[in-house]
């Protein structure tokens, strides 16, 4: 391939890369809502973009399960619902289970000290923009994933870790349904504190039943709360 062709592809490669981003965070956090046709006129108006890099992004996001593709219909933003969330929930809890098991059991120092570091990081984060309602805040969204996949850093599989990562991403998408119903008065913050201490002095199961207590509450909360969520 000429150089010429090369700076193309490379090109074509960042917008495409640049698009699945974008669409992907607002389809995490709400802004484009569930089940809303994706339209390639409209996204390429939104991001600035042509149709190629759309339909790429568009056909990685399906492979993810954020975005659904209907024969003759075209793409929309993937359906949220209560027995999806349960689902959701459930295998959540039986995966990182074992990803917890296997990361405690192969634990170090290093790990140990990045936990803490995380868990620190994310505590000094304000959970919302506003005191007193919820206003979404994006570092500490990005904070809490990274807490949480530090939990399960020393898992040696890195299959099972890519998959947790995913996992906690379309979960990502039901807390949003549930901040401004808890918010301010879970303290997640405390949680956070009792997940390091028993992944780091308790036995594993300690640690593995707070963290499975942990993902229920939140679907739990949702479930009870959300009445506009669909059976």
């Amino acid at each position: 391939m000429l150089p010429s062709q090369n700076t193309r592809a490379n090109a074509g490669s960042t917008r495409t890369s640049a698009v699945y981003r974008d669409l992907r965070q607002d389809i995490l956090r709400g802004r484009l809502s569930p089940s809303a046709k994706l339209l390639i006129d409209e996204i390429g108006q939104r991001y600035g973009v042509t149709s190629t890099p759309i339909r790429e992004a568009l056909n990685q996001l399906v492979t993810e399960g954020f975005v659904q593709k209907v024969d003759q219909k075209g793409f929309f933003v993937a359906q949220v619902s209560r027995r999806e969330l349960t689902e959701l929930t459930n295998t959540r809890c039986w995966v990182e289970s074992i990803a917890l098991r296997e990361s405690l059991a192969n634990r170090t120092p290093q790990w140990e000290e990045q936990l803490i570091l995380a868990g620190h990081r994310l505590s000094r984060i304000n959970r919302s923009s506003d005191p007193e309602v919820f206003r979404e805040s994006a570092p500490w969204e990005d904070t809490h994933k990274q807490f949480h996949m530090a939990l399960l850093a020393a898992c040696p599989s890195r299959w099972l870790l890519e998959f947790c990562s995913l996992m906690t991403d379309h979960a990502a998408r039901y807390r949003y349904l549930s901040m401004s119903l808890a918010y301010p008065g879970r303290d997640v913050t405390k949680e956070h504190k009792a997940l390091i201490d028993a992944a780091i002095d308790g036995p594993p199961a300690r640690a593995i039943e707070m963290l499975t207590e942990h993902y229920r509450t939140t679907a739990d909360i949702i479930i009870r709360s959300n009445m506009d969520l669909p059976d």
